[in-house]
């Protein structure tokens, strides 16, 4: 008889990059005594032929697995966890967020809708380049030069000129 898992247990990525490139990373069980390693799928909210929502952890985060039928060979890991080492992105409940490793931030900022405010969209990179989106603004601020690139701009229904000129 199989070693049968009952429920959900924790585990520590040892190794993100599948040799087979089947979207597995490598685990190691720090609650049994012996070194315990195995390459274990990753759940997604979405996942297709080359498609999906793609978000893979790192070595050392630690994950949530499950077992199929309680078969311990047939384990899949289906969350993520944020502990005293690694503590989440951020401490307001009002706020929504994907974060990579590097800081580029897609944040969602939920307020108390008042006067047809209801927050922000915050996209945010890694060199604190950001695009903000409220109820009264949309804001682009850049460490760098802006460059606008397409087949005609306008602002406010006015073409600019391709090649230059005073707007």
């Amino acid at each position: 008889m199989k070693n049968k898992m009952s429920g959900v247990v924790i585990a520590r990525v040892t190794n993100p990059d599948d040799p087979q490139g089947q979207g597995r990373v490598e685990v190691n069980f720090p609650w049994l005594s012996e070194d315990n390693k195995r390459w274990i799928s990753v759940a997604s909210i979405m996942a297709g032929n080359d498609s999906g929502a793609f978000f893979m952890p790192v070595k050392d985060d630690e994950v949530l697995v499950a077992f199929d039928q309680g078969d311990f060979d047939h384990a899949y890991i289906i969350g993520f966890m944020w502990n005293p080492q690694h503590a989440a992105p951020s401490q307001d409940h009002r706020q929504r967020m994907i974060r990579s490793k590097n800081g580029h931030t897609i944040r969602f900022v939920d307020s108390t809708p008042v006067a047809g405010n209801k927050g922000a969209l915050i996209i945010e990179d890694g060199h604190g380049n950001t695009l903000t989106m409220t109820n009264s603004s949309v804001r682009l601020s850049c460490n760098g030069r802006i460059e606008l690139n397409g087949i005609s701009v306008s602002i406010q229904g006015r073409e600019v000129a391709p090649l230059g000129g005073v707007i």
